[in-house]
């Protein structure tokens, strides 16, 4: 089920006789709800390509090739969003020099995949890029005897963005609640490659040979406020947010524990 994209766009320039500053922000999201579950077993050549995106700043893009081979694989995939309230409050000074906006938004989406994969044959070439806002992670496999069980899920909450935009500069405030976690166990008999970029870390994997892989990696932005803590220039805007309540949620949640907690896979 999809609608219509909601959200915001502001673009504003203030200037005096010396400077010029400009600042945007913008905002926009479809309330949906998608899953899928495929399985596939087979000998032959294969391709896939999957990208979602639309959920503001997360998003999924796989794109597997295989040569001649036996392939089998298992899948299971999930997103959506909502949108629960924007509110924008903006201010000009007399002589438009001066340029206030308060931006406290709720548009949750989140967005969840797990996957088995087994191949054996002449060839796999196999990428995944994972995005959260800021953060990306990325695997990447080249085999000829290959397996993976790998489980992401994502998830953003809510932000609360404050600027003030004058001649000289721009002094911006964003607060935003979004977590990601990726947990894959891995064999590969040729290439194996890992990547994670945030705007604080730059982690870069390679691994030349037969490889068996395990990892965890998680990432969290949070931001809690008192009203105390900013002057009082908060009244309109609560303490706490309300996260996502989606009706799949609970059977996610045991899925996800269950393949992040226990997951193996052997090569044979």
């Amino acid at each position: 089920m999809a609608e219509g994209r909601i959200g915001y766009d502001i673009s504003v320039t203030v200037n005096d006789s010396n400077n010029r500053t400009s600042w945007s922000r913008g905002h926009f999201i479809s309330a949906y709800e998608f899953n899928s579950e495929s399985h596939c077993k087979g000998d032959g050549n294969s391709s896939k390509y999957i990208f979602i995106k639309g959920l503001d700043d997360v998003s999924l893009k796989e794109n597997t090739h295989t040569k001649e081979g036996r392939l089998k694989e298992d899948s299971l995939l999930s997103a959506g969003s909502s949108i629960n309230f924007v509110s924008i409050e903006e201010a000009v000074s007399d002589n438009a020099e001066r340029y206030n906006v308060k931006i406290n938004e709720s548009m949750p989406s989140y967005l969840m995949s797990v996957e088995e994969t087994m191949y054996r044959g002449e060839g796999l070439h196999k990428r995944n890029i994972f995005q959260n806002h800021d953060d990306k992670m990325m695997t990447s496999y080249h085999a000829k005897k290959f397996s993976e069980s790998s489980a992401f899920a994502a998830r953003y909450r809510n932000a609360l963005i404050m600027a003030d935009v004058v001649p000289s500069g721009v002094d911006e405030f964003a607060g935003e609640n979004h977590s990601s976690m990726l947990r894959f166990v891995s064999e590969s008999d040729i290439y194996s490659g890992f990547k994670f970029k945030s705007p604080d870390r730059d982690i870069e994997e390679d691994y030349v040979g037969s490889f068996k892989i395990s990892k965890k990696v998680a990432s969290e932005h949070s931001f809690q406020f008192a009203e105390d803590d900013i002057g009082g220039m908060l009244d309109c805007c609560p303490a706490t947010y309300p996260g996502l309540d989606y009706s799949l949620r609970a059977a996610w949640s045991c899925l996800l524990h269950s393949m992040l907690n226990d997951s193996s896979l052997a090569v044979k």
